[in-house]
C-alpha cells in the first residue's frame, strides 16, 4: 500500500496542472490531506472532480482494466506485437511482477484513496448543503465502483476508507462480503443523494454519475453477488427490484433502446442517444496533458491490442446480425465498435485522442440484467417476461431478419440469453465478469483457448482455480507484510 499511496502523490501532482473542458475545468484537489481545505463550493468540486481523471486510466493507452477483461476471455484475442506480458495475460499465466495487473490494482486505489478525501475532509459547515451532499455521494459511487471491480478480480482485498496517511500504511485484506457490504452501502447513499440523470451535453454534469448510474451498479452488484464465489440467493429479488426501478421509470431516467445499434458508439449521435447510464466521456481534439479523451479507437482499431478470436469472428453472430459490423470488420481481423473518426489534433499524425465515449453500464444491458434475473428466479410468468426482453434487444439491434428466440426450458432459455448477452454487449468489458459470475470461466477459456490454437484442451492443464484470482503486485506484498498473497501465486 506505501506504493500505491505514493503512486497516488505522483499522479496527483500531474492531473492538478492539467486541464479540461467541462466539468473537469475545476481544479482538481482531491489529494490535499488537510481537514482546513474543502471549504467552498468550488475546491470540493475540484476534489471531486480529480477522481474523474482518475478514471480516465481505465480510457487511456492499453486500456488497462478493459484489457484484462477481455483478453482474459473467448471473445478477445491477442493482436499487434506479441509481447511478453500481453501473451501472458491471453495464455493465463499471471504472475505477481505483470505490470498490467499492477497497473488496475494502482489504478483503482488512486481513485479510492481520492474518493476518501472527499468524503473525510469535505467541510459539511461551510460548502453548501446541496453541493456538499453530490460531490460525497460521486465520491462514494466511484468508490464502490472501484472496489467492486477489486473484489471481482482478487477477491479478499485492503479496504481503505480514509485518507492514506503514516497510521494506515499497512492494511490487511478484508473478506469479500465486507467489501460487499461497503460497496452496497457506499450505492444506496449515492442513489439517496445524487441527482436523477443529466442530459448528455450539460456542459457541468454530463458524464457525472447519477442516481440512475448508482441504481444500475448496485443491481449489477446484487446479481453478481448471486453466482459465484458467493452464491448470495438473497440478493437475486433485491437486483431484479432494483433494475426494475429503471425500467418501469425509464422516462423519468431519460434511457431507452435506442433503435440502432451503429448509433450507440457512434460520436456524431452522442446527444440523441438514450442508451447511456454509466459512462466515460471521450472529447477528441484535445492536448494529450488534458486527459480529456479515450484511447478506444488507438488500441483496439490502430494498434490492434486485441482482436476478436475465431470462435467470435466465424460463429458468433447469425447471418444478417447488425451487430456484428458494428462490432468488427467484414474479414473480422480488428474491433470497429470504437471508431471515431474525427481529424486528429494539430501536429498529430494519428487519431490518438479521440472522441469515443465508453459504456460501463448502458441501458440495454441493464434490460439484460433483468432478464437474467427473471430467468434465476424461474417459474412460467419470468421466464415469459425475460424471453420478451431478450427478443426485444435481440430483434431492434439484430435487425428485424433475426428470428425471435424461444425456449423449451429454464436452463434453455439460460443458454439462449447467455448468448445473446455476449452478442450485444462485445467488446464493452462485460465478458470477464459474466464469466466469473456463472462459475463457468476456467473451463471456458481453457475449451477456447485449445480451439483457438489448434491445441488439446489437455495442454491448458496448467489453468487451475488460482487463475479465477489476480495476484497481489508483489511491489506491495514487499512493502506490505500484513498482506498475504492469492493461493498459488
Amino acid at each position: 500500500m506505501k506504493n500505491i499511496i505514493a503512486t497516488v502523490l505522483v499522479v496527483a501532482s500531474v492531473l492538478s496542472i492539467s486541464s479540461c473542458k467541462k466539468f473537469l475545468e475545476e481544479d482538481p484537489k482531491g489529494l490535499i490531506a488537510t481537514t482546513t481545505f474543502f471549504k467552498t463550493d468550488k475546491e470540493v468540486i475540484g476534489a471531486v472532480n480529480s477522481i474523474y481523471r482518475a478514471n480516465r486510466a481505465d480510457v487511456a493507452l492499453g486500456l488497462p482494466a478493459i484489457y484484462i477483461s477481455e483478453l482474459t476471455t473467448d471473445d478477445g484475442a491477442l493482436g499487434g506485437t506479441a509481447l511478453g506480458e500481453r501473451l501472458e495475460i491471453d495464455n493465463l499465466m499471471f504472475v505477481s511482477t505483470h505490470n498490467i495487473v499492477r497497473t488496475v490494482w494502482q489504478n483503482a486505489y488512486m481513485a479510492i484513496n481520492l474518493a476518501n478525501n472527499v468524503i473525510a475532509y469535505t467541510d459539511s459547515n461551510q460548502v453548501k448543503a446541496s453541493t456538499c451532499r453530490r460531490v460525497i455521494g460521486e465520491a462514494r459511487f466511484w468508490r464502490a465502483f472501484y472496489y467492486f471491480r477489486l473484489v471481482q478480480l482478487w477477491g479478499d482485498v485492503p479496504l481503505p476508507l480514509v485518507p492514506g496517511s503514516s497510521d494506515n500504511l499497512l492494511p490487511k485484506r478484508a473478506g469479500k462480503n465486507v467489501v460487499y457490504q461497503q460497496i452496497i452501502g457506499d450505492l444506496q447513499y449515492a442513489e439517496n443523494n445524487l441527482d436523477s440523470a443529466y442530459a448528455y451535453n450539460d456542459p457541468n454534469n454530463g458524464g457525472r454519475a447519477t442516481r440512475l448510474a448508482a441504481k444500475a451498479l448496485l443491481g449489477q452488484v446484487y446479481l453478481t453477488m448471486t453466482g459465484w464465489p458467493l452464491y448470495d440467493g438473497s440478493k437475486l429479488q433485491l437486483a431484479a427490484d432494483k433494475l426494475n426501478e429503471i425500467i418501469s421509470n425509464r422516462a423519468g431516467y431519460r434511457v431507452e433502446i435506442e433503435n440502432s445499434y451503429g448509433d450507440i458508439f457512434s460520436t456524431a449521435k452522442k446527444a440523441a442517444n438514450t442508451e447511456y447510464v454509466l459512462y466515460t466521456l471521450g472529447a477528441s481534439g484535445l492536448p494529450a496533458s488534458a486527459l480529456a479523451y479515450t484511447r478506444m479507437r488507438q488500441t483496439y482499431l490502430q494498434y490492434t491490442y486485441v482482436v476478436p478470436t475465431t470462435e467470435v469472428k466465424q460463429n458468433l453472430y447469425e447471418t444478417g446480425d447488425l451487430r456484428r459490423p458494428v462490432s468488427m470488420s467484414a474479414a473480422g481481423t480488428s474491433i470497429t465498435k470504437y471508431n471515431d473518426i474525427l481529424a486528429p489534433t494539430s501536429g498529430s499524425s494519428t487519431y490518438s485522442d479521440n472522441a469515443d465515449d465508453f459504456h460501463w453500464i448502458r441501458y440495454s444491458d441493464v434490460l439484460l440484467m433483468y432478464a437474467e434475473c427473471l430467468i434465476e428466479l424461474g417459474g412460467t410468468g419470468n421466464l415469459d417476461n425475460a424471453l420478451a426482453i431478450i427478443n426485444t434487444v435481440r430483434t431492434k439491434h439484430g435487425g428485424a431478419s433475426l428470428a425471435p428466440l424461444t425456449y423449451t426450458d429454464q436452463d434453455n432459455l439460460r443458454q439462449q440469453y447467455r448468448l445473446e448477452r455476449r452478442r450485444e454487449l462485445l467488446f464493452e468489458g462485460h465478458r470477464l465478469y459474466d464469466l466469473k459470475r456463472w462459475g463457468i470461466f476456467l473451463p471456458t477459456v481453457k475449451a477456447h483457448l485449445a480451439a483457438q490454437n489448434g491445441q488439446p484442451v489437455s495442454a491448458y492443464d496448467y489453468i487451475t482455480d488460482r487463475y479465477n484470482w489476480l495476484p497481489i503486485p508483489y511491489s506491495d506484498l514487499l512493502t506490505n507484510p500484513n498482506l498475504t498473497q492469492n493461493p498459488g501465486y
